[in-house]
């Protein structure tokens, strides 16, 4: 099962990111209805699916990371 993040979507064009940090462009419309930035996909049989448990734990480990940051100054 491959992994992508949405980067961000743009006049109709949608920007993933794979496992392997590639960037991809594909029609938004390929996306699931309530696709947005920041959202982890997974990609099966030919159609991409929201992952909301691996979107939730990204999300997380981002805002720890910019917490940590923060703290740090």
């Amino acid at each position: 099962m491959d992994i992508y993040r949405v980067d961000r979507i743009e006049e109709g064009i949608a920007t993933v990111e794979n496992s392997d940090g590639a960037m991809l462009h594909v029609s938004a419309s390929r996306l699931p209805e309530n696709s947005k930035s920041g959202d982890c996909l997974t990609f099966e049989k030919g159609r991409f699916y929201l992952a909301p448990e691996k979107t939730k734990f990204t999300r997380k480990n981002v805002k720890n990371i910019l917490d940590n940051l923060i703290s740090e100054k």
